[in-house]
């Protein structure tokens, strides 16, 4: 006898079945529904598919509509990083030239040199730009207000473009987690379409074909022609 606890799960939540697989089954499925739907039994079926499948395609829509917006974002964090060794370190020039390269002043202002910048990971950026802000506003009688604002003026620039691009993370994550969300709910819609044509087709499977092709889930492999040699 088979395992009677093998029918309650649901077969549309098998990880192999990609998002454009699910789309592209639940869309054929949909008018295959509207085409055969004897005395409006599969109404409030078709309803449902009709609305998960809608919400489906928005958050689909809106992740691709965002996608670009985070890429850039993230470019620009990135562009930023990049430069801002070369950023610091015409600060530290302006140190050195008022103190000398070996002075307690600049150890003082860049206990970790420049190098840090390059290598320390985003959220560490502004503590580190602040020990130089810190530094050389305690000095700015000799080194100038021009280059405390400089300091000052490179970490806003920083923690701007760093929250931006921390906010596009948030973003995408909320998008994934709706996404997501609106996937389940997508396929435990159709497993409840799947109970209903069970009832109404009991002891009938042959009746499945009317309203679902599980080959549209499925992956085939590819056909190899005959004529190709076999891989070495």
């Amino acid at each position: 006898m088979r395992d009677l606890s093998r029918y309650l799960g649901n077969p549309f939540d098998d990880e192999t079945i990609g998002m454009a697989k699910l789309i592209a089954f639940t869309t054929d499925h949909l008018q295959r529904m509207i085409s055969n739907n004897p005395g409006g039994a599969l109404s409030a079926r078709i309803m449902d598919t009709e609305g998960a499948l809608d919400v489906m395609r928005n958050f689909i829509s809106e992740d691709l509509t965002k996608l670009g917006l985070r890429k850039a974002r993230k470019m620009t964090k990135k562009a930023f990083r990049k430069a801002l060794p070369n950023s610091v370190a015409k600060i530290m020039g302006a140190v050195v030239a008022q103190y000398g390269p070996d002075s307690p002043e600049v150890i003082e202002c860049f206990p970790h040199g420049r190098t840090i910048f390059s290598i320390c990971p985003d959220d560490e950026v502004k503590a580190h730009l602040q020990v130089i802000i810190t530094g050389v506003t305690a000095r700015q009688a000799d080194l100038g207000a021009p280059l405390v604002a400089q300091a000052a003026a490179l970490s806003a620039a920083w923690v701007s473009v760093y929250a931006v691009s921390e906010s596009s993370s948030a973003v995408k994550s909320s998008v994934e987690a709706d996404k997501n969300d609106a996937r389940r709910n997508l396929q435990l819609v159709l497993y409840h379409t799947l109970l209903k044509i069970a009832d109404m087709y009991p002891r009938q499977p042959e009746k499945l074909h009317l309203y679902m092709q599980q080959s549209l889930l499925e992956t085939h492999a590819k056909k190899v022609d005959e004529e190709d040699p076999p891989p070495a």
